[in-house]
């Protein structure tokens, strides 16, 4: 986005939350964004400060950086860069999805904290990137399909084992 531009609200609304952006009254945090009249404000996913973006009409008037703390603008900017706010869909489809991958593949913990109660609820816990496949109906694209025929991949001793650790911490953390 950058000054001059013209752009629908609406529309910008629309493509924050298909990139998995929160819709908050204030934003505080990386992945919110927040509108009040003509102002938008954006705490965009890889930026060290949101922006307030003042729009005239559907013109981008103004782009400022801004302290969450104060609400107070740092400094005026004439672009920015969006990065989605996750590399999943979060929306009721995708949710329902992981429920339905969790339970063909889990037991169901009642306990408020689960990440299976959480994302039920429509809560991002952290560390939910292990579960990202969940959100998909289709298996992910493996790393190694990225790379040449010709790439020489290196393994460690018994990698097999650390793996099967791993999980097996992993699953009793989790789980």
């Amino acid at each position: 986005m950058k000054t001059g531009q013209k752009m629908s609200r609406d529309n910008l609304r629309m493509q924050l939350e298909n990139a998995g952006y929160r819709a908050v009254s204030q934003v505080m945090e990386h992945g919110e964004y927040a509108t009040r009249g003509s102002l938008f404000d954006l705490y965009p996913m890889g930026s060290t400060l949101p922006f307030r973006i003042d729009f005239f009409d559907d013109e981008i008037e103004t782009i400022r950086t801004f302290d969450v703390e104060t609400q107070r603008t740092i400094t005026e900017v004439d672009a920015i860069e969006l990065l989605p706010a996750h590399e999943f869909p979060f929306d009721k489809n995708a949710i329902e999805l992981f429920r339905k991958n969790w339970r063909d593949n889990f037991e169901v913990r009642l306990d408020q904290e689960s990440i299976y109660q959480q994302v039920s609820k429509h809560i991002l816990p952290t560390g939910i990137e292990y579960w990202q496949p969940l959100f998909f109906a289709e298996p992910l694209t493996p790393l190694f399909s990225y790379f040449p025929d010709n790439t020489l991949v290196l393994n460690t001793r018994h990698i097999e084992q650390y793996a099967d650790k791993y999980w097996q911490r992993y699953r009793a953390a989790f789980c």
